[in-house]
């Protein structure tokens, strides 16, 4: 029999009324989180003691989902910015709606003309960068 200190909590065969409680609160781990921020400390945890990552959406084999989670990063800090603007009065909506349109309009433009060079095989090379030096 190991003592109870050597055995983690969950295999403990008694629990106390207390500590089901606390089970319960802690099995949804999503309670009261908005942001990305709240779940920083989650998605950011600490390396262990050999130097290994603890969350495995941060070692290096997955690397596209270390991307992923950059991206939203980047994202939410750039919709808190525009938020706290417009809170501001340093951007007025309808301009903000308008810059957003015309963004979306080239954008829609630019993935129209990169469908339509894959469909024709019009040019072999990038559409809209070259890999030529200037």
């Amino acid at each position: 029999m190991l003592p109870e200190h050597l055995v983690p909590t969950r295999f403990h065969l008694s629990a106390s009324p207390g500590d089901a409680e606390t089970v319960e609160n802690s099995e949804n781990l999503t309670q009261g989180k908005k942001t990305l921020s709240d779940y920083e400390p989650d998605i950011l945890i600490s390396a262990t003691p050999t130097g290994q990552s603890k969350n495995m959406l941060l070692e290096e084999r997955d690397r596209h989902l270390k991307d992923r989670l950059y991206r939203v990063a980047k994202i939410e800090t750039f919709a808190r910015l525009i938020n706290s603007l417009q809170a501001e009065g340093d951007v007025d909506a309808q301009a903000l709606s308008k810059i957003l349109a015309d963004a979306t309009t080239k954008i829609n433009d630019h993935g129209n003309e990169i469908w339509l060079n894959l469909i024709t095989r019009e040019k072999n090379s990038p559409v809209f960068y070259s890999l030529e030096e200037k």
